[in-house]
């Protein structure tokens, strides 16, 4: 089975997850948060020159930023930024649920 963010919230959300599959999932979600980081960067490095080219034929900054959103890479942004919150929230209850794996498994609970 191929690896998603569904997929991973799916199991985390269910019970029986193993501290191995956690772990796998925490390097799925390193890797998956590095490469949509590197996207982002992508569309970060175009973002100034754009938005001053729209900004030149708009009245307003927030005309231009509406513009700016409306746009491929704009709408890209938005998606990544939801997208890399997402993986953050997952890796940090995957780490949650290994240290509290941790603990039970030294009977300190």
């Amino acid at each position: 089975m191929q690896l998603s963010l569904e997929h991973v919230e799916k199991e985390m959300a269910g019970e029986g997850i193993s501290p191995g599959q956690l772990a796998d999932y925490r390097v799925y979600l390193a890797a998956l948060y590095s490469l949509r980081a590197a996207e982002m960067q992508d569309i970060l490095a175009v973002k100034p020159r754009n938005w001053l080219t729209i900004r030149a034929r708009k009245n307003s900054d927030k005309a231009t930023d509406r513009e700016w959103e409306a746009t491929e890479d704009g709408l890209r942004e938005t998606q990544l930024k939801w997208e890399l919150r997402r993986i953050e929230k997952l890796s940090s209850a995957a780490a949650t649920k290994l240290r509290i794996m941790e603990v039970e498994a030294r009977n300190i609970v």
